[in-house]
């Protein structure tokens, strides 16, 4: 199974989603909205979540985190527990300091709430930051050069010998290459060993 994890500002029936479902179909991808700026809300949600999609799909023991942004920074956090795969799309890896621009009050563009982000959503989130090198997860990044929110050469060094990075040329922070990655993000899919 495949979960899509949405970034800041987003849901789960946003864009990215909706081309997941469709392009990996006969594939199941999961699309949760859940509060990805809330720490401890998100990954409690988030563990919930895939627990109980396990529960209620026993026959299925792949498991794919596909996380945009800030649902990069998630996947790449839950990815040993549940000893999944990941694919990073843009990923936030110290959120802390790239979301820092959006604090204060936004409108959802997905769901059309309003997102309160305070500096003690930061410091929470700053406490669950990673340092990339798990060369032992299947790992697929996959990044616009011309991501104007994050620095698409730096997350590149910093997932260096983590599978296989993919950087494309131009694009943005929503991510312009998504058709373009469907063949690498199925093959590693596919590569995935069944987790207990």
């Amino acid at each position: 199974m495949i979960v899509f994890l949405h970034g800041f500002n987003s849901g789960g029936n946003g864009q990215k989603a909706r081309w997941l479902r469709q392009a990996l179909a006969p594939v199941p991808v999961f699309t949760p909205t859940y509060t990805p700026h809330r720490a401890d809300a998100a990954l409690a949600q988030l563990r919930k979540f895939i627990r109980r999609l396990r529960r209620e799909n026993p026959q299925d023991r792949k498991l794919l985190l596909i996380g945009s942004s800030l649902g990069g920074f998630w996947a790449h956090y839950l990815a040993p527990e549940f000893r999944a795969g990941i694919v990073l799309i843009n990923p936030s890896r110290e959120p802390d300091v790239s979301l820092r621009r959006a604090l204060g009050v936004t409108q959802n563009e997905v769901t059309g709430g309003e997102t309160r982000l305070g500096e003690e959503d930061l410091a929470a989130l700053a406490r669950y930051r990673r340092v990339p090198g798990q060369p032992s997860l299947p790992t697929l990044v996959l990044l616009d050069e011309a991501d104007e929110l994050l620095d698409a050469r730096a997350t590149a060094d910093a997932f260096k010998g983590c599978g296989q990075t993919l950087l494309f040329p131009g694009g943005h922070h929503r991510f312009a290459h998504l058709p373009e990655s469907l063949p690498a993000i199925q093959a590693l899919y596919n590569s995935l060993e069944p987790s207990p």
